[in-house]
């Protein structure tokens, strides 16, 4: 693993960064489900769930799941009696996620920002965790807008800096000094937890995140902050023809 992580963070060559994160998670992924739940503090569990409290009914639809990781978020959707693609670059994290029965549909090793569908596709598609590792944002907008089919929604879970400034201090101390001691204590990669710590300091804020998805094409983005601030879900459509 590399050892700057300011590098990582700032690299503007989207295919350098692509293969150091891939990398990343590829090493993480024996202890990633654990971790996600300590760091959280089980959270994470219900803030998945949450994201269908604000989405249509997907039973019988086709629907994709990307940065699926091993998968929680796309057993849920099975659960739902939807039809799913699970779609993540990390190998080993499919690999896992198909060992614990969590990828019931069909799992798919591709790139986020050039996904291998048809256009008009899927009647919803859902990201956990994960845009803020995709280097070109703007390019994975349009692309989940062209596989959604008309009337679609794209439903995105992610960590942010929460707005009430006690708790964003708090939360500041917690990201740089715990996450990455309780990441490298449990899984032994103490520089992909400062890493991903970093990424929730650095990512666009809510509003910028907003303008750009109405930028290209979707409308009716509405935010749901989750537990005092620290994640949200954002859930938008493509309008109907």
């Amino acid at each position: 693993m590399p050892t700057n992580i300011s590098y990582e963070i700032n690299n503007k060559k989207p295919e350098d960064k692509k293969l150091f994160i891939r990398k990343m998670f590829d090493s993480i992924v024996p202890t990633y489900d654990l971790l996600n739940h300590v760091l959280s503090f089980g959270t994470d569990i219900l803030w998945r769930k949450n994201i269908f409290r604000h989405t249509k009914k997907i039973k019988g639809k086709t629907v994709i799941d990307i940065c699926c990781g091993t998968g929680d978020l796309s057993l849920i959707l099975y659960n739902k009696g939807s039809k799913v693609v699970s779609l993540d670059f990390s190998l080993n994290m499919l690999e896992k996620g198909v060992t614990k029965n969590a990828l019931r549909g069909h799992p798919v090793s591709a790139d986020a920002c050039w996904m291998p569908f048809k256009s008009n596709s899927f009647a919803l598609a859902t990201i956990a965790f994960g845009i803020r590792n995709i280097p070109d944002i703007d390019n994975f907008i349009q692309d989940v807008f062209r596989i959604l089919a008309p009337g679609g929604e794209l439903a995105i879970l992610e960590l942010v800096r929460p707005e009430n400034r006690i708790i964003g201090k708090i939360h500041y101390y917690y990201l740089g000094a715990m996450l990455p001691l309780i990441g490298g204590i449990i899984s032994g990669r103490k520089l992909a937890y400062q890493y991903l710590a970093k990424t929730i300091n650095t990512f666009i804020d809510q509003s910028e995140l907003k303008t750009m998805l109405k930028k290209y094409g979707f409308k009716n983005v509405a935010f749901y902050p989750q537990t005092l601030g620290v994640a949200t879900i954002i859930v938008c459509e493509k309008e109907m023809l």
